[in-house]
């Protein structure tokens, strides 16, 4: 049998979704099926609507020993080119300032409505000044059912295919009506993978 190549994980940073203790939303239970399933490795931190938890989370995501896990997954409300943090808001530019540089052969996915809603020239700067391979997103508001099921989806084909850009023209064939009715939007590093 031949062996499976290793696919790279998985770094969740996860807010709140609402203010309600008793709400046990999350997508954490998505994560732990994709390992369960497909061997996808995981990691997980729940920021809740502490900013400065966020920016330790990323801090970390940087170095070196994280590097296997070169999908970040950013899951929160969002608006466009912000993320929510209960009131409070942290931009695209906020985020890209934190990134500089570090994410040559990572793909940074916004599970979090409308924060794609921008101008393509915002999105390819914050893409040229992170140095991601590609920045996935929503440009509309979207269910949590129905962006959960495309997260489970693309995250699993971010991961097991390399080629970012045929992962796209896959999932726009096998699953284009969802990806239209969510916004689906991606863009790429300056020199995206060969078709």
């Amino acid at each position: 049998m031949a062996k499976r190549e290793k696919v790279p994980g998985i770094f969740c940073v996860e807010g709140d979704w609402s203010s309600d203790l008793a709400d046990r939303a999350s997508v954490l239970d998505m994560l732990e099926m994709l390992e369960t399933v497909d061997g996808i490795p995981y990691i997980h931190e729940h920021v809740g609507e502490s900013i400065d938890a966020f920016e330790g989370a990323l801090k970390k995501w940087k170095l070196k020993k994280y590097a296997d896990y070169s999908i970040a997954y950013f899951a929160f409300h969002g608006k466009p080119g912000k993320l929510m943090f209960g009131r409070h808001v942290v931009p695209l530019k906020q985020i890209a300032a934190l990134l500089k540089g570090a994410c040559a052969g990572r793909t940074l996915y916004f599970g979090s409505c409308s924060v794609l809603r921008i101008e393509e020239e915002a999105a390819l700067r914050f893409v040229a000044e992170t140095e991601a391979d590609a920045v996935v997103g929503f440009t509309r508001d979207v269910s949590w059912l129905a962006s959960a099921a495309l997260d489970l989806i693309l995250l699993e084909a971010l991961a097991v295919n390399k080629d970012k850009v045929q992962v796209e023209k896959w999932l726009r064939k096998e699953y284009g009506a969802l990806a239209r009715h969510l916004g689906l939007r991606m863009f790429y590093g300056a020199t995206p993978p060969p078709s």
